[in-house]
């Protein structure tokens, strides 16, 4: 197949978030530092490279990292964040692009589970490109951390501190029309 390059650009959140910056770059930020030297919480999208598995087998599209610090929100709790992504496809050459919304969970740090949770949220069917002639369905299948086997579709970050894990995705062949 050849190498697909993947970039990512986040357009917006679903409210109007207090310290909101990043729009439309792959570094997106928001909160209030809850402590005069604090950091704010965010995301990053790393661009990435690979060789295209079309076999049906999941491989990396990207590597994000959430930064989660005590921040002030407002009484957000939970919000969507908006990543634009666009696929490269270098043998082709030719682009498809796709948006995709992350759920983030904003916890009061304390309790049973005080960790923030990215959620990965399945909001269409899978996407469809045409390769050589041939039909695939593209489908995020989640986040993987280095040295997990599984993709799953959170992943959840203790407060203060920052943790990356790859966006995973698969290209399955359709079946061809029978006559």
């Amino acid at each position: 197949m050849g190498l697909i390059k993947t970039t990512g650009t986040f357009t917006g959140t679903s409210v109007d978030l207090p310290g909101l910056t990043g729009v439309n770059t792959s570094q997106i930020r928001w909160g209030q530092p809850a402590a005069p030297d604090g950091a704010v919480s965010g995301y990053d999208f790393v661009d990435y490279e690979m060789e295209a598995n079309l076999g049906g087998r999941e491989f990396p599209i990207g590597e994000f990292t959430h930064h989660n610090y005590p921040i002030l929100l407002s009484g957000q709790s939970q919000f969507w964040v908006y990543l634009a992504i666009r696929v490269h496809f270098e043998n082709g050459d030719f682009n498809h692009d796709f948006t995709v919304r992350l759920r983030h969970d904003e916890t009061p740090n304390q309790g049973p589970h005080p960790n923030d949770v990215v959620k990965w949220e399945a909001i269409h069917e899978p996407e469809t490109v045409f390769i050589d002639g041939n039909k695939y369905s593209v489908e995020i299948t989640g986040f993987r951390k280095p040295g997990e086997k599984e993709s799953k579709p959170n992943f959840d970050v203790p407060e203060g501190s920052k943790d990356t894990a790859y966006l995973y995705a698969r290209f399955q062949r359709a079946a061809p029309q029978t006559s």
